[in-house]
């Protein structure tokens, strides 16, 4: 990932948003610090995809081992 100042940014937006796709993405800093990240919508759509919301309706969960016998399962 490269980085690049907001000033640099500014000058050259068009350039470094052409090669977004080839780079990874582009770590923005200002006075040295990095303060964003610009990404490709290909690797936002797949970071961000983690993020939505499970289909429960083909999740299967284990259940061995669970006690369903609340007395059992309270028992102390």
């Amino acid at each position: 990932m490269k980085d690049h100042s907001i000033s640099k940014l500014k000058q050259n937006l068009s350039g470094v948003l052409r090669r977004l796709n080839l780079s990874g993405g582009v770590r923005v800093t200002r006075r040295g610090k990095a303060v964003a990240v610009l990404l490709s919508i290909a690797d936002y759509n797949r970071l961000t995809s983690a993020l939505r919301e499970p289909d429960w309706s083909v999740a299967k969960l284990d259940t061995r081992g669970f006690k369903f016998d609340r007395e059992e399962a309270n028992a102390r």
